[in-house]
C-alpha cells in the first residue's frame, strides 16, 4: 500500500515466505506462490476464491512500510461462509523481519487450528538468516525480477543477486536463485541447454555447501540428475527427499516430469494432478497437463490446456509449439500452417515458427519450402539456439520418412548430451522409428528403465499367476525402497498400479496373494519402519512422536496408532520406553 516499488518486493517476498512456513505443516493444503499471487491486486469475492482455488479459508492482507515502522495486517476469511473471522495488525520495526515472518506464520497456525482443527504445528516455522536487512531487501529484489521468467528480467535478477553475493557471501538464498534462473533460462530455450546449465553448476555448489538440507536445494539437485547427468534414479532420490521437506506444487511437476521422461504416463498424471491441485493458476501445470495428452495423442483434449497456460502467461514459450504440433498431428496441416504462421514475440524468436512451419510443408509434401526451411534450420546449429534446431531438424526429418538422417542427428545430440533427447524419448512424432535398431539403442542407453522401447506387456483376462506374483512382488518391493513412495501421505493404489505399470485389479490382487495384505497394510507396514528408524535419530530428539510419524508418510494420528499397534504389538510410547534413553527428548 505504497507507491514505492521497493515495497511491493518485500510485500512479494514476505507473501511467499508465509506460503512456504504454512505449507510445512502437515495436513495441511496451502495454495502454492502463482496461484496466491494471481489474486493480487485483483477485486474478487470469497466464492469465487472458494471456487476457482478449492479452499476452505483464504488469508489477506497489506503492508505499509516506513524507514522506521512496518505495519501488517492481516485477516482470515471463511470461503463457505464468507466471514472474517479474525483480523489482526501487527507493528514492528522492520529491522525484525525472520522474527516477524515467524510470529505472522505461527499467529496464522494457531489461528487455523482454532478454526479447523488439530494441526501439529512446530514451534517454529520460519528460520532467520543471517544477514542484514538491507542486503535481505535487495535479494528480494532480484528474486522478484528472476521469478518473471523471462531472459531480461533473469538477467537483471541475477546481477541484482550478484551484488547481494559480494556483500553476504554465505547467504545460500541468493546462490539458489541464480541457478535457478539460469535453469529456467536452459530448460525454456531462453539460452542453450549446455551453456546454462554449465553456468548455474557453480552457484549450485555453493548452495550445497552452506545448505545442503533445504528442499530447494534437494529439488535442484534432482534436476541436475535428471537433465545433466542423466540418473533418474538420483533424481527422484533427491525429489523425494524434497517432498519429504515441504509439500510443493514444484516438486510435484518435478516428479511428473521425470516419470514422463521415462513413460510413465498414468503416474505422471497422478503427481501433476497434485501439482494442479497445489497452484491453479501456474501456467507451467496447465501445459504440462495438455502435455500428458498430447504424448497420448489426444490431441483435441491437448489442445484447451495449452491455451490456459498462454491464458495465464502469454510469455510462456511452450504452449504455442505444442498447439501447432496438436493441430498437425490430428491431420490439419494447412491450419496448423496458418496458425505457426500468425505466431508473434517470444515464439518468433526461439524457432517455433520457422520450426512448425516446416514441419507442416513436411506434411503437405511442400518439398522446395521444407527444404528451405531445412537449410535455415541448420544455420542456427552453432548459434545460442542449437537445442531447438536440433529438435526441429529430428522432427522434420521424421515427418519426411528420412530415418537414418534421424537416427544420425539423435546420435549428435545424444553424443553432445544434450537434454533434448530426454524430451524426444516419449514424442508421438517419433513412434515409427521405435523398432529401428540404432534409436531404440539411444534410447535404452539415456534412460535404462525406459518404458517406450521396452516390449509391452501383454494384459491377459485372468489376474496373475503364482509366477507372475513372485515376480511382481519383487519388483514392487524394490520400487518401495527406491522410490519411497510411502512418504507421501497422499499415495493410492492407483499410483502403484502406475508405477509398475500394471492395472489396479491386477495391483489390487498382487498385495492381497504377495503380501497377505490390503492397500493400507502393505504401505503403512513400511511407515511404520521408518517410523521406528526416525524416531530413535538423534537429530530427532525434539520432535513429538506425531511429528516423526508425518515424516514418516502417515496423515492421521488415529490411523498411526492402530497401525503401529497392530503391527508392533505395542503403542509407540511404550517402544520408545523399551528403546533405554533413546526416547529423551519426545514428548510422549
Amino acid at each position: 500500500m505504497s507507491n514505492n516499488i521497493e515495497n511491493e518486493y518485500f510485500c512479494d517476498g514476505l507473501t511467499e515466505e508465509i506460503i512456504n512456513a504454512l505449507a510445512k505443516i502437515k495436513d495441511l493444503s496451502v495454495t502454492s506462490r502463482t496461484s496466491s499471487f494471481y489474486f493480487k491486486n485483483k477485486t474478487v469475492t470469497a466464492k469465487e476464491i472458494r471456487e476457482q482455488l478449492k479452499v476452505a479459508t483464504f488469508i489477506e492482507g497489506s503492508v505499509k512500510t516506513s524507514r522506521n515502522k512496518m505495519r501488517i495486517t492481516v485477516q482470515m476469511i471463511d470461503t463457505v461462509d464468507d466471514f472474517h473471522f479474525w483480523s489482526e495488525t501487527f507493528d514492528r520495526n522492520p529491522e525484525n523481519v525472520f522474527e516477524i515472518q515467524d510470529e505472522i506464520s505461527l499467529f496464522i497456525a494457531e489461528k487455523l487450528r482454532e478454526h479447523i482443527g488439530h494441526l501439529e504445528i512446530e514451534d517454529k516455522l520460519v528460520e532467520p538468516i543471517d544477514v542484514p536487512i538491507a542486503i535481505y531487501r535487495e535479494y528480494l529484489k532480484g528474486r522478484y525480477y528472476i521469478m518473471k521468467l523471462d531472459y531480461k528480467n533473469s538477467i537483471k535478477g541475477i546481477n541484482i543477486l550478484k551484488e547481494v553475493i559480494n556483500k553476504s557471501p554465505n547467504f545460500s538464498n541468493p546462490y539458489l536463485d541464480i541457478n535457478l534462473a539460469y535453469f529456467n533460462m536452459g530448460t525454456m530455450g531462453l539460452l542453450p541447454a549446455f551453456e546454462a546449465y554449465e553456468k548455474a553448476q557453480p552457484y549450485l555448489l555453493k548452495a550445497l555447501e552452506l545448505d545442503p538440507n533445504s528442499s530447494r536445494s534437494q529439488l535442484n539437485l534432482a534436476w541436475i540428475e535428471c537433465w545433466q547427468n542423466w540418473n533418474l534414479k538420483k533424481a527422484y532420490e533427491h525429489a523425494n527427499k524434497a517432498l519429504e521437506i515441504q509439500q510443493a506444487d514444484d516438486i510435484y511437476l518435478t516428479i511428473s516430469n521425470f516419470l514422463t521422461v521415462e513413460g510413465k504416463l498414468d503416474a505422471a498424471r497422478n503427481y501433476l494432478d497434485k501439482a494442479l491441485q497445489l497452484d491453479p493458476y501456474a501456467a507451467i501445470n496447465h501445459h504440462y497437463k495438455g502435455f500428458l495428452y498430447y504424448l497420448q495423442e489426444d490431441y483435441t483434449t491437448a489442445i484447451p490446456f495449452f491455451k490456459k497456460a498462454l491464458e495465464l502467461d502469454p510469455m510462456l514459450p511452450f504452449p504455442p509449439i505444442y498447439i501447432g504440433f496438436c493441430l498437425l498431428m490430428s491431420g490439419n496441416p494447412n491450419e496448423a500452417l496458418t496458425y505457426f504462421g500468425s505466431l508473434e514475440g517470444v515464439s518468433v524468436k526461439d524457432l517455433t515458427k520457422l520450426g512448425g512451419e516446416t514441419m507442416c510443408y513436411a506434411k503437405l509434401n511442400e518439398t522446395e519450402k521444407c527444404n528451405d526451411g531445412l537449410k535455415e534450420l541448420e544455420t542456427y546449429l552453432t548459434t545460442g539456439l542449437v537445442d531447438k534446431a536440433f529438435t526441429f531438424l529430428i522432427l522434420v526429418n521424421a515427418l519426411l520418412g528420412n530415418n537414418e538422417k534421424v537416427v544420425d542427428l539423435i546420435t549428435q545430440a545424444y553424443d553432445n548430451r544434450l537434454p533434448l533427447i530426454l524430451l524426444l524419448n516419449p514424442s508421438p512424432i517419433l513412434k515409427p522409428l521405435k523398432h529401428h535398431k540404432r534409436f531404440k539403442d539411444i534410447m535404452l542407453k539415456a534412460i535404462p528403465d525406459n518404458l517406450n522401447y521396452k516390449q509391452k506387456k501383454k494384459y491377459k483376462q485372468v489376474l496373475l499367476d503364482t509366477n507372475e506374483i513372485k515376480k511382481y512382488s519383487k519388483e514392487l518391493e524394490q520400487i518401495m525402497i527406491d522410490y519411497k513412495l510411502y512418504l507421501n501421505p497422499d499415495l493410492s493404489l492407483k499410483d502403484l498400479a502406475s508405477y509398475l505399470e500394471l492395472p489396479g485389479n491386477y495391483v489390487s490382487q498382487l498385495l492381497n496373494l504377495g503380501f497377505q495384505k490390503n492397500f493400507s497394510e502393505y504401505v503403512n507396514t513400511f511407515r511404520v519402519k521408518e517410523f521406528k528408524e526416525r524416531v530413535l535419530l538423534e537429530e530427532n530428539k525434539d520432535l513429538t512422536i506425531m511429528a516423526v510419524a508425518y515424516d514418516s508418510g502417515f496423515n492421521s494420528k488415529t490411523v498411526f496408532n492402530t497401525f503401529f499397534k497392530k503391527i508392533e504389538g505395542t503403542t509407540p510410547k511404550n517402544f520408545l520406553k523399551s528403546n533405554e534413553g533413546n526416547s529423551l527428548g519426545f514428548e510422549l
